[in-house]
Order: C-alpha cells, then sequence, then structure tokens
C-alpha cells in the first residue's frame, strides 16, 4: 500500500525533523505536536497539526502507546507523554553536567565580548578551573582547565566565598593561607572580607591583577536549588582593555550568563 501526499511528514517551521517519508521520522513528529499542545491532544488534533489522515495518526499514536511514549487519558481522552518519556528525561538529565549546561552559554559570552571566559568551582580550601572558553586575544593567565588555584586571590574565586553561609565562610576563610600572588593580591583578612561583603551587594566580584599581573576579572554566582552557589562564571580580560565604563557593561553580560546557567540547571533538576 503506497503512502498517500496526505500522510507525508510535514515539518513545522522550527522543527528539528527533516522532510522524508520515513514511518521513524512520522512517529517522531507525532510525538513532537506534544511539546507544542497541552495535553491531553486528540487524535484529531494531531492529524490536523500533521496534515495526516485521523486514521494513520491514530495507528501511530497507538505503536507509541505500545511503548510507553504516549498514554491514554482516561478521564479527559485523547493522549499524553507516557512514564518511557519521563525515564528518557531522567537519563538525560543525569548524563548532563555542569561544563555541558555552561559550554554553550561560555561560547556565546567569548563571542560576545571576545574575552576568554572560564567556569570555576570550590573545593575544600582551594579552586578548581572546570572549563575554560578561549578569547579572540591571546591571553596568558594561570587559570587552565584543571588547575587547582588559591581560594582568596581573583574574581574566579572570590566569587566563591561571596555567598557562603556566614557560620560556612568563617570556617574556610579559618584554613586560607593569604599568600601573595601579585602585588594587587589581598593579604588582609579584614580587606577579603570588605571585599566579599561588596561582592554581595553588587551581585558580582572582580578583581584587578590579584593573580595575574595586568589582567582583570569579573566573577558572577552560579545557583543551583536556588539557594546554593554551585560554581563561578568568569570573564578574564587584559586590563588596558577594560575602562571603568566597560567594566559595568562586561559584569552585566557576566551576572547574566551565570544567571543563564543557573536556569538551565534549575530545569535539569525539575
Amino acid at each position: 500500500m503506497k503512502n498517500s501526499a496526505a500522510d507525508a511528514p510535514k515539518v513545522r517551521p522550527g522543527s528539528a525533523v527533516p522532510t522524508g517519508n520515513s514511518t521513524a521520522l512520522r512517529a517522531i513528529e507525532v510525538l513532537l505536536v506534544f511539546d507544542e499542545v497541552a495535553p491531553p491532544v486528540s487524535a484529531t488534533e494531531v492529524a490536523q497539526r500533521l496534515g495526516m489522515s485521523r486514521a494513520t495518526t491514530y495507528r501511530y499514536l497507538q505503536s507509541l502507546r505500545s511503548t510507553g511514549l504516549v498514554e491514554e487519558d482516561e478521564e479527559r481522552g485523547g493522549f499524553r507523554l507516557g512514564p518511557r518519556i519521563l525515564r528518557l528525561a531522567k537519563a538525560a538529565r543525569q548524563g548532563e553536567g555542569l561544563v555541558e549546561v555552561a559550554q554553550p552559554v561560555m561560547r556565546r559570552l567569548a563571542e560576545e565580548t571576545g574575552e576568554a571566559v572560564l567556569l570555576t568551582r570550590r573545593s575544600g580550601k582551594h579552586v578548581v578551573c572546570l572549563e575554560r572558553q578561549e578569547s579572540s586575544f591571546p591571553l596568558r593567565i594561570s587559570y587552565e582547565r584543571g588547575h587547582v588555584m588559591p581560594l582568596q586571590a581573583g574574581a574566579s574565586a572570590k566569587v566563591l566565598l561571596a555567598w557562603l553561609k556566614p557560620a560556612e565562610l568563617e570556617t574556610v576563610l579559618e584554613g586560607v593561607r593569604l599568600d601573595r600572588i601579585t602585588a594587587a593580591t589581598i593579604t588582609d583578612l579584614a580587606v577579603l572580607r570588605e571585599d566579599l561583603e561588596r561582592s554581595r551587594e553588587r551581585g558580582w566580584a572582580v578583581s584587578w591583577g590579584e593573580v595575574d599581573e595586568g589582567v582583570v576579572g569579573v566573577a558572577a554566582p552560579i545557583w543551583r536549588d536556588g539557594s546554593r552557589v554551585v560554581a563561578g562564571l568568569a570573564l578574564v580580560a587584559p586590563a588596558y582593555r577594560v575602562s571603568e565604563g566597560r567594566l559595568e557593561e562586561l559584569a552585566a553580560l557576566v551576572v547574566a550568563a551565570a544567571r543563564s546557567v543557573s536556569e538551565r540547571l534549575a530545569v535539569l533538576d525539575a
């Protein structure tokens, strides 16, 4: 039996599924309707959206139902996503970690600003660089993927301290050595506490040559569960390219990027 023109899959604008006369593609198109319409969805509605006959659409829905990808809504009629989809979504969330979530945001920020972007997290009394997105200009900095750095120096580190709960912050600071790395490194605990307080007030941390001379760092917190900072997103640039006005501009972009990563993590955790 030949397929009719009405049964050929019609890809909606923005759909990622290519046009073709494939049973698998038609089944995917049927499934993607549930991404656009609030459940339950009737076979008639699916048929109308895809330009297929109702009988053909119903056969696809029954095939998807047999695999648990959709299920019938016995109370309201029609179909909704099934338990198999939920298991697949859970597997996808488990397979996607912080670095994978942050990478596309980091790339966009680096492309927009032309500067290097770092992803850091705290490990005990140190900070670890998880990922680095290169700038369009050559820049030598101490933060490389996998490098362990001091926790008290630089925006990438300070942003991980600033939002700790007071008791936890004091515990961490008790064992932190305020060693001098450059002439600009903070070596006084009281000064560091004041710096962290200013970071919390404005929503981002900044450093001027504290780790690498002549390098400015701007960092914002990445949140998880809406209550804890799990990482820091930082932009680093040569000081001669960062005027006072541009610092504010870059800070706003970094804060927005960190918020984007936090929101993506919230979706995965939902």
